[in-house]
């Protein structure tokens, strides 16, 4: 663990977030609503593709997937048959973040790849690789505790931590720099006053940031679900802000298109858009309201790496986009952050770096809806 201090030129060499299938793996070793709302989740009638559009034959895609609860609009797409119903074979193939799956999305080796807005995504974009984000699978909504600042127990029973400025001095973990988790503590310290050069940081990958508090490595790690609630759980910290409260409508969770495939298959990308959509709203569904959540249970156990059904009774649930909805103001934002922090070369035109048309296609065949 470096515990090294880190100051704001920090040059971000890690390409990947961490390996977050390998990370949710080591979970199975830690762990031994309200009324129908139809009116906004009501399913609008589908409207089929002109007939002379129908693909020719079904058209085979490889997606590039992490293993997150935030995939679920794509994971249930594919287990009820509404790709199948577009004309698609889609074949999950696992990647550790955006930043690993991009050199196969720009070969065409991926049809599409999803993972987080991070530096890399706009570099590429500099590049002139040609990818493009086509629509939002999460994203932060106020009231997500899914990711948070953990105290350690201690502090807090023994009146070390009471309040934010508290943490001045303290050594926090951190799985990365120069990207999201490091915006997410910077705000988290201005609230207090504080900037980067008040405490210090170590690297600590999000699975070791357990053992880390509890053999008292550090004093405080920003963790994500489901290491958040094992950490509360085991009682050994305690989330004292959590990123809906620093950065309420980010977004976590982007879908890269591959332009190799989309020159060959456009079509098949709309076909994409308009399976997912369905996957996703099902999930919005179930999850609003108590018709259907325990169905996304299996799903998810099957396809992430949170393998305990029991667990997701206390896990925070992601929250989806109905419409898969980009805010390019939140991705500028993003962008000059990593641009401050020196992990992205310079700022892109986020109308270079977007492409809503596929998404629109879908809200045309199945109809807008209001996200909140």
């Amino acid at each position: 663990m470096d515990g090294s201090r880190v100051d704001g030129g920090y040059v971000h060499t890690m390409l990947c977030l961490c390996s977050v299938s390998v990370m949710l793996s080591l979970l199975m070793l830690a762990t031994g609503c309200a009324a129908p709302v139809s009116s906004l989740f009501a399913k609008p009638t589908m409207v089929p593709a002109a007939e002379d559009q129908f693909l020719s034959s079904p058209v085979k895609m490889r997606v590039g997937v992490i293993g997150l609860n935030g995939e679920i609009g794509m994971f249930l797409a594919q287990e009820r048959g509404y790709f199948q119903d577009e004309g698609l074979e889609v074949e999950f193939v696992q990647f550790r973040s955006a930043a690993e799956a991009l050199p196969a999305l720009a070969s065409g080796e991926l049809a599409l790849g999803s993972g987080a807005p991070d530096p890399s995504v706009f570099n590429a974009t500099r590049r002139d690789v040609g990818v493009k984000l086509i629509g939002s699978l999460s994203i932060v909504k106020p009231g997500d505790a899914g990711a948070a600042l953990m105290i350690r127990q201690d502090h807090i029973d023994s009146g070390r931590y009471r309040e934010l400025s508290d943490l001045k001095g303290m050594n926090i973990a951190i799985h990365i720099l120069g990207t999201t988790p490091q915006l997410y503590m910077e705000r988290v310290l201005a609230r207090a006053g504080l900037t980067m050069d008040d405490v210090q940081f170590s690297i600590v990958q999000i699975p070791d940031q357990v053992s880390a508090l509890a053999n008292k490595a550090v004093d405080a790690a920003w963790a994500i679900d489901p290491f958040v609630t094992l950490i509360e759980m085991q009682g050994l910290g305690k989330r004292v802000i959590t990123v809906s409260d620093v950065f309420p409508g980010a977004v976590s969770m982007i879908i890269m298109l591959s332009p190799v495939f989309e020159r060959r298959h456009p079509e098949a990308v709309k076909r994409f858009a308009v399976a997912y959509l369905r996957g996703a709203r099902d999930y919005i569904q179930a999850s609003k309201t108590n018709q259907g959540r325990e169905e996304m249970i299996p799903i998810m156990v099957k396809y992430t790496g949170v393998k305990d059904p029991t667990l997701y009774a206390r896990l925070s649930w992601p929250n989806l986009d109905p419409n898969s909805a980009l805010d390019p103001q939140v991705l500028d934002i993003m962008q000059d952050y990593f641009v401050k922090a020196g992990t992205q070369q310079e700022k892109q035109d986020i109308n270079r770096v977007i492409d809503p048309s596929y998404m629109n296609y879908a809200i045309e065949r199945l109809g807008s809806m209001i996200s909140w």
